[in-house]
């Protein structure tokens, strides 16, 4: 029995579409990050041309370049490095030196990727990058405190960054240390003392005044 022609090529269309669409529906679309895998902001050094895995309680140098990420982590395996071009200290910093006592350090803040870092529902804030001046001694989590309001537990595990991400929830606020202080201005505590003497010895010199009046009439 002969096969119509049209029925023929009809056939042979199906037969090549089921061909091309095989491949893509043997590979399952890839899906987001589990909702409850685990996620961790991780801090990061810069050596001048890669991302170092650093310790966030420890103290960093004047002049150095420091990051922070979030990521998800599900098979527990290392954090994700700060995405985008390593920046130089110069560049984000310029050439003055720090103020005595205290130390600049350029801070990067990575906040992750929208498809595989973010929870389910949240939208990362744009990346940060702003040239800090903190005191001496300044840890990675004070250095951060000084770009942005950061929630952390203990001495070295930031929870959010502001308020990024919601869900991250506990812990507290990190108190930013105060920067620089105003270029040739004295402390405030001298400020307020020399003030109150000044006044004490106003008050004793009018009182020796009126002690010499009383005693010549």
């Amino acid at each position: 029995m002969e096969v119509d022609p049209m029925l023929r090529a009809f056939g042979l269309a199906c037969a090549a579409a089921f061909f091309v669409a095989a491949p893509a529906l043997a590979e399952p679309t890839p899906a987001g990050p589990d909702p409850d895998a685990a996620r961790m902001w991780s801090y990061w050094q810069s050596d001048g041309t890669a991302w170092l895995s650093g310790q966030a309680a420890a103290a960093a140098r004047d002049g150095s370049v420091i990051g922070w990420r979030f990521a998800a982590t599900p098979d527990g395996s290392a954090a994700e490095s700060p995405r985008g071009d390593l920046p130089a200290f110069d560049q984000v910093c310029g050439k003055e030196p720090a103020a005595s006592g205290h130390q600049r350090v350029a801070v990067v803040v990575d906040f992750g990727d929208a498809e595989t870092d973010a929870y389910p529902g949240e939208q990362p804030p744009a990346a940060l990058t702003r040239c800090v001046s903190g005191a001496e001694g300044a840890t990675g989590v004070d250095l951060l405190s000084l770009a942005g309001r950061v929630r952390a537990e203990g001495a070295g595990a930031v929870l959010a960054v502001n308020d990024y991400p919601a869900r991250a929830k506990g812990g507290s606020e990190v108190a930013a240390a105060p920067s620089e202080p105003a270029e040739g201005g004295l402390p405030v505590l001298w400020i307020a003392g020399g003030a109150g003497a000044a006044v004490l010895l106003a008050g004793g010199v009018l009182v020796a005044r009126r002690s010499r009046g009383r005693a010549t009439l």
